[in-house]
């Protein structure tokens, strides 16, 4: 499976972050959930399938980073040992040649070689750097904010309290408007709250609710696909 795929599965734009990532295959995970879709073998599929592509990101993500560290841990562990091994040959040799001045400027390097002062500072500038790289997510007030206020939806949705899901749907939309996570989530939770009305047999607000779920998500084919289908049934229902 290529990244774009993966990126195309979960949602996400191809510049999407790490945390942006597991927070699409945590709801996307949920939603297609073998426990919550008994006996739907396409909701099974989509759930394999995103979890192929959510560990190949993670793969790739956790692939990149680790690449400066190995190439320089390997400088200091293999540029010491060969080179100690000519060094005291190579003063042997002055002792049957006293006027040969080579052996002379030769330990002159052995204490430079020796001194693993010089690899260190570059594995802390590296470590640092990626570090650096993971702080601003994790410190960043506004995505914290994001995702705990998504966390909360979620587990809103979980306990099928949809009235109080749509004010935080509706609240993280004003905050977050071109946030795609945020735009997916209001939908679903005007989907979920449509289903419950249709099944509860008002008909009408089903159909309005249905109507602004399609309207949030129209790029969502399998949420477009599940509202339309209600939406025929409420027609049908009607109009028998």
């Amino acid at each position: 499976m290529q990244l774009s795929e993966c990126y195309r599965l979960l949602g996400l734009p191809r510049n999407a972050s790490p945390e942006d990532v597991k927070v699409a295959y945590r709801r996307m995970a949920r939603k297609y959930h073998p426990d919550v879709n008994q006996g739907d073998p396409a909701a099974a599929d989509k759930f394999r399938l995103v979890q192929e592509a959510y560990q190949i990101l993670k793969d790739a993500a956790a692939g990149v980073m680790p690449q400066p560290q190995s190439r320089a841990s390997r400088t200091p562990t293999s540029s010491p040992q060969p080179k100690p091994n000519p060094q005291p040959q190579k003063t042997k040799t002055p002792n049957p040649q006293p006027p040969t001045p080579n052996p002379q400027p030769k330990p002159n390097p052995q204490p430079q070689k020796t001194k693993t002062s010089n690899p260190q500072p570059k594995i802390k500038i590296e470590t640092k750097e990626v570090r650096q790289k993971q702080d601003p997510i994790a410190t960043d007030p506004e995505v914290r904010l994001k995702v705990d206020m998504l966390g909360r939806l979620m587990e809103l949705l979980k306990q099928k309290k949809y009235v109080v899901a749509i004010a935080i749907a509706e609240g993280l939309r004003e905050r977050y408007k071109n946030a795609p996570e945020v735009v997916h989530w209001q939908a679903v939770t005007y989907q979920r709250r449509g289903s419950e009305l249709l099944v509860a047999g008002k008909l009408k607000e089903a159909e309005a609710y249905l109507t602004k779920a399609m309207n949030t998500d129209p790029g969502n084919r399998e949420l477009c696909f599940e509202v339309k289908r209600d939406l025929e049934r409420i027609q049908r229902e009607m109009g028998g």
